[in-house]
């Protein structure tokens, strides 16, 4: 087959072209195929201060509170997700800021999902139980600082569920847990002692496999 070089000013962008072949290699692998987001509006709805060691629900239900896309919210601290497709994945981000007291050693975060085929069973996006974030130094060491925290889901990263949730369609149930490392620590989300409001803001990417 003779390969011809064609150059650019010697193509009129005007004129109609027709491809008479096929072109391989261009799938749809990684298309976005919807999104949602969510901000979870601030004040004593959205505000958590805690010294547990153990996991509690970060709130989100604050005034003002704005919901985009595919999310909808639900009556507590937890958000669905429309997926469309049988055959995709999600991108889950979220930006929380937080204000740490003095003696700090950290503090965990881990996001978790509920689909449609199950009933309040919930399982753990992350790779490993305790999530990407659980663990000393976390936020940094110190403390008596505050900071934006920034943490991705993908859920094909999770081999232990990467098919529930591939084929899974409708209402994708999902929420956020946090904790201290140590119960000397106390960690202030989306404000410190009612003053300086801040909030969080969630994004869900939906992809296709």
């Amino acid at each position: 087959m003779t390969i011809s070089k064609i150059q650019a000013e010697s193509i009129n962008l005007s004129d109609t072209f027709a491809f008479t072949g096929t072109v391989t290699g261009a799938g749809d692998e990684a298309k976005i195929l919807s999104f949602g987001s969510y901000n979870s509006g601030y004040g004593s709805g959205a505000r958590l201060v805690t010294s547990t060691t153990s996991w509690v629900n970060l709130e989100i239900n604050g005034t003002n509170q704005a919901v985009f896309g595919q999310i909808t919210k639900n009556s507590d601290d937890s958000l669905n997700y429309n997926k469309t497709s049988n055959s995709s994945h999600l991108i889950i981000s979220i930006n929380y800021p937080t204000y740490m007291g003095s003696a700090s050693s950290g503090h965990g975060l881990r996001c978790r999902f509920e689909s449609s085929q199950g009933s309040n069973n919930y399982d753990v996006l992350d790779v490993t139980t305790d999530g990407p974030a659980n663990g000393w130094g976390m936020h940094g060491y110190g403390g008596s600082h505050s900071a934006m925290n920034n943490f991705t889901w993908n859920t094909y990263d999770n081999s232990s569920y990467r098919n529930t949730i591939k084929t899974s369609t409708g209402n994708m149930k999902f929420y956020f847990d946090v904790r201290v490392w140590t119960s000397s620590d106390t960690i202030y989300f989306n404000d410190y002692n009612n003053d300086y409001p801040k909030y969080t803001t969630i994004q869900v990417y939906e992809v296709a496999a």
